[in-house]
């Protein structure tokens, strides 16, 4: 046994502390590089395993009309997904079996509430995917009966996420022009599609803590991020006006049985489309239940033959090449050949000699086709162009058709015939409206908008639509002879059906053969239409009607020209646009003298009177005494009712009394002094 030294100690010593140095040198350092070095690092990897990254959605911007009326906005709403590897339940006991199968055990009790069958979604949950839509943007009642299954039967692998679900207040009413989204919020159609990416949701990601599964931990999310506001769209229709419009299409469907319909309203001194509707149509909330060709926005994709409409534009035409004058004496002869073609007035009679304005007002073909052959193939086709035929007129709608116009070098002179009476070339109701629109401004091609203005959350207007001037397209003199014209066609001529007593309205009846799909004409199918605008001295609305295919009476005299009529009537009521002149209009005053005891002075109503819309759906009547026209046309389309107006002022007496319960469309006339 050795003998213990000091020296031998002091050396045991310093190895121990040497060892003890190192030792607390190794372990400063490894904090130094795990506080210092290695800090981002770990500090990502512990964030990753507490927390997970989720994307949240925020909802798309609102569409609105032109008075701030929402037609489409969107809410947040709950999507159901699961997560097939989580569904399983943890057993008690290591080594033990869990006690019941969680997947059958789902599948039978969300099935009912899904509106699924319990083997098709066993079906997904038995897969090795780790991420399958079960339902998607659902409503909330249903959401929150799932919720309560899943809690209740604390059911593991199934989750919410919140995405972005469109609602059209209105249902139908311009469908086609407001379009619909697809279930991952993308614009599939109509403005929703034009603007897609300008209303469109937008996308964030969110850390939230999560379980060691992955899942979110209740609301105990962090950095969470405030669903971001999109830009609201404002359209240049008037919710009111539009009512008036797809009242009137329904109605002119059911009384004509046509094939299909569309009308526009623009203001054609801006270029503003006020209103436009089409039939067939569908509700965009369930846009899948109808057939795609419901969802067609007729008045910009629809191509076909104007017929008579087209007339003026060719009058147009020979009044700026000096060809003609509305004096200038046509001879009418019932029919005129063309090389092999023989065309006929629509009756087959002729008038004889008669002044070109003539001509216009009873629609002669015979003086159409003389004035075509004077101006050519090549002049016809470049005025048509210049009116903007043959092209998009550049509205913001998808699906805008350019029309078919002739190669002036391949025209034969049936071909040059035909064109001056609105066949043989083919156009949009929207094309057609705005060639009509620059004769009541005065010679103006505008180019037509629909979207008033896009507005940002905070206020800032991102896009303001304005009148745009594409080009002058005849002098202010000949849009003045030809305005004369064409308010000669409704005051005595062939568009009688169009007028309303004490306005001086224009317009242009149109029938024309259909196109049929193998070549040449459908026999016994036409495209009836009419179109014009008022006030014919100062226009303030223009409108096109087009019906497809009517049945019985196919005349657009006879079809549409009716429909322009019950719908300005209203419109020129609500807007509170006063009649011209009194002529032909029924008088108060005449009621006053046949019932003396009638005082005739209307006190205006102390309080304004609400419509009643009751349970079922009727309306009950207030009294409408003392109201003026406007407010007396706003009560009338808050009921879904027709006015029919009398006189001038403020209201006197109303067809049915006060408290009257009535159905919606029910005509209610009403007397003014």
């Amino acid at each position: 046994m050795k003998k213990f030294s000091l020296q031998n100690g002091k050396k045991r010593f310093a190895i121990i502390g040497l060892l003890i140095f190192f030792g607390f040198g190794t372990v400063f350092l490894r904090l130094i590089w795990l506080q210092v070095i290695q800090n981002e690092e770990l500090a990502r990897r512990a964030a990753n395993q507490v927390t997970g990254k989720v994307t949240k959605y925020s909802p798309r911007g609102a569409i609105l009309d032109c008075n701030g009326e929402e037609l489409a906005v969107s809410i947040m709403s709950k999507s159901l997904y699961v997560d097939p590897v989580e569904m399983q339940d943890n057993p008690t006991k290591k080594g033990e079996k869990p006690e019941r199968d969680v997947k059958r055990l789902a599948a039978d009790l969300l099935a009912g509430v899904l509106q699924m069958k319990a083997d098709e979604l066993y079906s997904d949950f038995t897969t090795e995917a780790r991420f399958i839509w079960l339902k998607r943007t659902m409503e909330p009642k249903e959401a929150a009966e799932v919720e309560r299954i899943i809690r209740e039967n604390k059911l593991p692998g199934l989750h919410f996420l919140e995405e972005s679900k469109r609602y059209y207040t209105k249902k139908s009413m311009a469908a086609q022009v407001l379009g619909f989204v697809g279930t991952d919020d993308n614009g599939l159609s109509g403005i929703e599609l034009a603007l897609d990416s300008v209303v469109k949701g937008a996308e964030t990601q969110q850390q939230e803590v999560v379980d060691a599964l992955g899942r979110p931990m209740g609301d105990s999310g962090f950095n969470k991020a405030r669903p971001q506001k999109m830009a609201s769209v404002y359209l240049t229709l008037d919710s009111k006006i539009q009512f008036v419009l797809e009242d009137a299409l329904d109605k002119a469907m059911k009384d004509t049985k046509a094939a299909s319909a569309a009308v526009i309203l623009m203001d054609p001194n801006t270029g503003a489309i006020l209103g436009m509707a089409n039939r067939p149509s569908f509700d965009p909330n369930t846009f899948y239940k109808y057939p795609a060709t419901s969802w067609t926005n007729r008045a910009v994709s629809t191509i076909y033959e104007p017929g008579s409409v087209f007339k003026p534009i060719v009058g147009v035409m020979g009044l700026t090449e000096k060809i003609i004058t509305p004096t200038t004496m046509i001879n009418d002869t019932g029919s005129i050949q063309i090389a092999d073609r023989t065309i006929r007035n629509w009756d087959g009679e002729g008038m004889g000699l008669v002044p070109f304005q003539d001509v216009i007002k009873f629609s002669i073909n015979t003086g159409m086709v003389q004035l075509g052959m004077q101006l050519g193939a090549q002049r016809m086709i470049d005025y048509s162009k210049k009116f903007g035929f043959g092209s998009v007129t550049g509205i913001e709608l998808p699906g805008e058709e350019e029309g078919i116009l002739y190669n002036p070098d391949h025209m034969y002179q049936p071909d040059i015939a035909t064109m001056s009476i609105g066949q043989g070339i083919a156009v949009t109701p929207l094309q057609m409206l705005r060639a009509i629109c620059a004769i009541a401004n005065g010679g103006e091609l505008l180019q037509p908008y629909i979207i008033d203005k896009i507005v940002m959350p905070d206020g800032r207007v991102l896009r303001q639509g304005q009148k745009k001037v594409v080009r002058r397209v005849m002098s202010e003199e000949v849009a003045a002879q030809m305005r004369g014209m064409m308010e000669q066609v409704v005051a005595a001529g062939g568009g009688k059906a169009a007028g309303i007593k004490g306005y001086r309205i224009a317009g242009k009846t149109g029938t024309a053969e259909k196109l049929a799909e193998t070549g040449g004409y459908a026999a016994g199918k036409y495209i009836a239409s009419f179109v014009g605008f008022v006030p014919a001295d100062k226009p303030q609305y223009a409108m096109l009607i087009m019906l497809d295919t009517p049945q019985g009476a196919f005349y657009g005299s006879q079809v549409s020209a009716p429909v322009f009529r019950d719908t300005l009537q209203q419109i020129l009521v609500a807007k509170g646009i006063q009649p011209s002149s009194s002529e032909g209009l029924p008088s108060f005053e005449q009621h006053v003298r046949n019932n003396p005891a009638v005082n005739s002075t209307v006190p205006p109503p102390a309080k304004m009177p609400q419509m009643e819309i009751l349970a079922d759906g009727k309306i009950k009547l207030p009294d409408f005494s003392g109201l003026d026209m406007r407010q007396t046309a706003e009560l009338i389309q808050q009921g879904r009712l027709v006015l029919v107006p009398h006189g001038s002022g403020r209201a006197r007496k109303q067809s049915q009394p006060p408290g009257t319960v009535v159905a919606e469309g029910t005509k209610l006339e009403i007397w003014f002094e």
